[in-house]
């Protein structure tokens, strides 16, 4: 190597080694805890528009360079009633010369980190603010953070009514990718859901922050959602797992995705029954209430379309669902299994429905508190009890006038009424039941836990009585066949339903049919 040559290098290293001297310096210099404290502060009031405080930075450089802080939080301005929308109990990060120099850090690992979303009215404030002066908001992120790492977070969404409870979502596991002010974030989270209980699996984008309202930053992604279990809504019982997508701020975030509950229970006496749906709702986290706009369930076989919302109230397990519900094409047999444990179907038959369905919070059991009003049709309805179709047949047989050597098949009955529940009884007005030969009109009650029937009508019969009862009887009825006929029809027979679902009770009501004979 020639003298000029080793001139050359050995300048090269003294300039190099000065070079990186100088960056040593400025990065130590810039990792002076009292400057970062003051980097820390004014950058997050700069890009966020709300009031940040850090209690304590320090730095240590053995073995490696590490920033270490402690009561960070990030509060609504002139809002001392609300807790901080971003705190963290500590936090560190290990940062070298050149990362300070490019302000670029790898892995942030936060502890105790809780994000409150405030409510509406003090979200408005901020934006009526943020809005009406010159305040930049967001911006350029001026730190880059490569990855946040946060274990067991809180998410809590903040009522307006300061006598309720926030909602709460624990967060096990939350990571967070090129975290900054300016940019969608990729993040992945594992949380428990509150009502009904259950595992969230989620990963999705979060942000950018916006001046307007920078407690609102918007989230989207896709979640599953497993075990969840539905005992803790008062009243219905099964484990559903979902699958979906979401997007939206924090606190109305549009969800669609779809459910299965393979033992799906409503507090009816019932058994478990297989129940998937198809759902659009929104998600108001301000209170938790869910908005259905859409849900296309099956239950079994039986298609239901729902549509209405479900309030969350305070306290656990408090719910106020409020629903419309309609069938068009579905199976009464599937119905009847939510409120009969029974092996067999006792009635078999095509349905339609439509009905509000109302059931509000309380401790009693479903029945008591249900309530609901609509209409329902059943077409080629059967029995399924042999006893229950011979009578039906008995019944078509001699409204029709025919004698016992007539065979008659088997009995479809269609029934058409209107219906209403409250405190356990289920009200059947305009209940129209139709066989062969025969029409009976019903009005009266149901008991939805003890069975009991309580119903008045008619029966109608082409027939008329001394043809119904025939044989060497009918001679002694012949003479009152008029008491009997009305309005074209061959008889008119007043009648009354009691006894039990297990053991109904039917009969005549003569005296009816003597004060009519009266008048």
């Amino acid at each position: 190597m020639t003298a000029r040559a080793r001139r050359i290098l050995i300048w090269s290293t003294v300039a190099g080694a000065g070079t990186l001297l100088v960056i040593l310096a400025i990065g130590g210099w810039m990792l002076r805890p009292s400057y970062l404290k003051r980097l820390v502060i004014e950058g997050l009031e700069k890009h966020t528009q709300l009031d940040a405080d850090v209690e304590s930075i320090s730095v240590s450089f053995l073995p490696r360079p590490r920033v270490t802080g402690a009561g960070l939080t990030i509060s609504i301005p002139n809002r001392p009633d609300l807790p901080p929308f971003i705190s963290v109990a500590s936090f560190h990060v290990e940062v070298g010369p050149l990362s300070a120099l490019r302000r670029h850090v790898n892995t942030l690992h936060v502890d105790g980190l809780k994000v409150a979303v405030p409510p509406k009215d003090a979200r408005q404030a901020l934006r009526d603010a943020n809005g009406a002066d010159d305040k930049e908001g967001g911006g350029k992120s001026e730190v880059i953070v490569e990855h946040l790492i946060a274990h067991d977070a809180e998410l809590m969404i903040i009522r307006k009514d300061k006598n309720k409870r926030p909602l709460v979502f624990a967060i096990h596991d939350l990571y967070i990718d090129d975290l900054g002010f300016d940019r969608l974030m990729p993040f992945r989270a594992k949380l428990t859901n509150p009502i009904p209980a259950g595992l969230v699996d989620s990963s999705g984008t979060i942000g950018p922050w916006t001046k307007e309202d920078p407690t609102g930053l918007p989230v989207s992604g896709e979640y599953t959602f497993t075990d969840a279990d539905l005992s803790t809504i008062n009243g219905i019982g099964g484990t559903l797992t979902s699958k979906g997508t979401y997007a939206g701020p924090l606190d109305q975030i549009s969800a669609k995705g779809t459910t299965d509950t393979p033992n799906f229970t409503l507090d009816l006496g019932g058994k478990p029954v297989r129940m998937t749906t198809t759902f659009a709702a929104v998600i108001d986290g301000t209170n938790g209430t869910v908005k259905l706009e859409r849900v296309d369930a099956k239950l079994l076989n039986t298609a239901i379309v729902t549509t209405g919302a479900i309030t969350n109230l305070d306290g656990p397990g408090r719910h106020d669902v409020n629903l419309r519900v309609k069938i068009d094409d579905g199976r009464i047999e599937d119905m009847l299994a939510l409120i009969m444990d029974s092996p067999t179907p006792m009635l078999v038959g095509d349905l339609t429905l439509e009905s509000t369905f109302l059931l509000p919070p309380g401790k009693t059991r479903v029945p008591q508190r249900l309530q609901m009003a609509g209409r329902f049709g059943l077409d080629d309805a059967r029995f399924t009890n042999a006893q229950v179709q011979t009578k039906l047949q008995e019944l078509s047989r001699r409204s029709q006038g025919k004698s016992k050597e007539v065979e008659i098949g088997r009995v479809l009955t269609d029934l058409r009424g209107r219906f209403s529940a409250k405190n356990g009884q289920l009200a059947l007005n305009d209940l129209v039941f139709q066989v062969p030969g025969a029409t009976v009109a019903l009005n009266g009650t149901y008991g939805l836990e003890s069975g009991a029937l309580d119903f008045a009508g008619t029966l109608r019969m082409d027939a008329s009585v001394s043809r119904a009862v025939g044989g060497f009887k009918s001679i002694f009825l012949k003479p009152f066949d008029p008491l009997f006929r009305k309005d074209g029809a061959g008889a008119v027979v007043p009648i009354k339903v009691g006894g039990t679902r297990e053991a109904p009770k039917m009969g005549m009501e003569m005296g009816k049919v003597f004060r009519r004979g009266k008048k």
